[in-house]
C-alpha cells in the first residue's frame, strides 16, 4: 500500500503511518493507537481490532459489519492535533 494516503490523516502516507501499527509496531501514544483503530475499520482489518481490543470488553467475533454497511467519512480532528491534520 505505498504512497497511498493514510485514513486516519491523509496528509500522511499509510505505509508510514498506521501500516507500521498494523504490522506490529507498538503505539506510541494512546491517539496514535486510537487512529490505527480507525484505519483498522476502513481498511477491514479484523484481525488487528481483535488484538487490539482488551480481552474483557471484547465483542465476539466479527467486529466488522458486512461490507457495504458502513461508509467511513473521516476522522475528526483531536484537540492536541496539529493544525496541518485534517
Amino acid at each position: 500500500m505505498k504512497n497511498l494516503p493514510c485514513p486516519c490523516d491523509n496528509t500522511r502516507e499509510y505505509a508510514a503511518c498506521c501500516q507500521l501499527l498494523h504490522e506490529g509496531q507498538a503505539a506510541a501514544t494512546a491517539e496514535a493507537l486510537m487512529r490505527s483503530r480507525y484505519s483498522a475499520y476502513v481498511l477491514r482489518l479484523e484481525d488487528y481490532l481483535q488484538a487490539t481490543w482488551h480481552e474483557t470488553t471484547r465483542p465476539d467475533a466479527p467486529i466488522l459489519p458486512p461490507a457495504g454497511q458502513v461508509k467511513w467519512l473521516r476522522l475528526p480532528e483531536s484537540v492536541g492535533a496539529p493544525a496541518n491534520r485534517r
